[in-house]
């Protein structure tokens, strides 16, 4: 199919001014975050509970779900903390993938959960620990969030949905999940994705504590066919082939995007359950220091 000059101009425009919003596009869409949140207040001890609240006020996980990207404009020293690259060539990322000294989501994940009981620091930065981690546990199960420096997260990944250009990585972020936001509340939806997943199942993610693992099995998702084969010429040298984001990719891969929201509620729940419990992390120490310094 070789679309008309005219109809390729105009999708080309879109195109690029969605890899301009891209850096600033919510990962999972607030809805997305917010779903998570809920979920993992299903799943939070009455310990744990008691210590959002000490830290939160009224405000409850899903509240502060997305503060974390409401942040970057003034906070640009954060911004790599949204995702973590790795190789196009391996699943399993390097030692240094993990390790840079800007952070990551890895690092991130790590660096926070110890300042949320961290009693030297005040309160106001154990109480930003705690809405950066929130966030934080929900990017890192956004595959894309976990993928390839080369194209950005697929960011640089053209498609076309429902007749618009955009890019891949803004459709996981937000369009993988219209079909929920049209019918329930995020708070809706996750009792729904709450009751789909037997406790026993929630259990076991909940046992999965190395956020490290958390990368490989989001990456295994980008290695085994999330990104759509492109099959439109919309025409030019640069351009080439562009994939279709159509049903039949969505009714494949939004079972995957809901799968991936339980699993993050799951393991944000044991990792506040455990942090609030014991009062100390139950990861690792971030393997460089943290939190970065503010950028100008």
């Amino acid at each position: 199919m070789l679309l008309s000059r005219s109809v390729v101009a105009g999708l080309l425009s879109v195109c690029m001014l969605g890899a301009v919003l891209s850096s600033s596009a919510y990962g999972w869409s607030r809805y997305g975050h917010e779903v998570v949140g809920h979920l993992a207040e299903h799943d939070l001890t009455p310990a744990a509970r008691a210590g959002v609240a000490s830290l939160l006020g009224d405000r409850g996980l899903a509240d502060v779900a997305s503060w974390a990207d409401e942040v970057r404009p003034d906070r640009p020293e954060t911004a790599p903390l949204h995702y973590v690259n790795g190789p196009m060539d391996r699943l399993v990322p390097r030692a240094q993938d993990f390790e840079l000294p800007g952070g990551n989501v890895y690092s991130a994940i790590l660096g926070y959960a110890e300042r949320i009981v961290d009693a030297s620091l005040p309160e106001r930065e154990r109480s930003e620990a705690l809405k950066f981690l929130v966030h934080f546990v929900g990017d890192l199960h956004q595959p894309l969030h976990a993928g390839f420096g080369e194209d950005r997260g697929a960011n640089d990944v053209a498609v076309i949905y429902r007749g618009e250009m955009i890019n891949l990585h803004r459709y996981w972020d937000n369009e993988i999940l219209d079909h929920a936001r049209r019918r329930f509340s995020s708070r809706e939806f996750a009792a729904v994705l709450h009751q789909r997943f037997a406790a026993q199942q929630r259990a076991q993610w909940m046992g999965e504590e190395d956020p490290r693992a958390w990368v490989v099995e989001a990456r295994r998702f980008i290695f085994n066919g999330l990104y759509p084969r492109p099959r439109i010429d919309v025409g030019g040298e640069a351009q080439g082939p562009v994939a279709v984001i159509d049903e039949s990719y969505a009714q494949v891969w939004r079972p995957v995007a809901e799968l991936q929201l339980v699993r993050a509620g799951a393991r944000l729940a044991q990792a506040l359950n455990q942090l609030f419990e014991n009062n100390q992390s139950p990861f690792s120490p971030p393997p460089i220091e943290f939190p970065p310094p503010p950028r100008p």
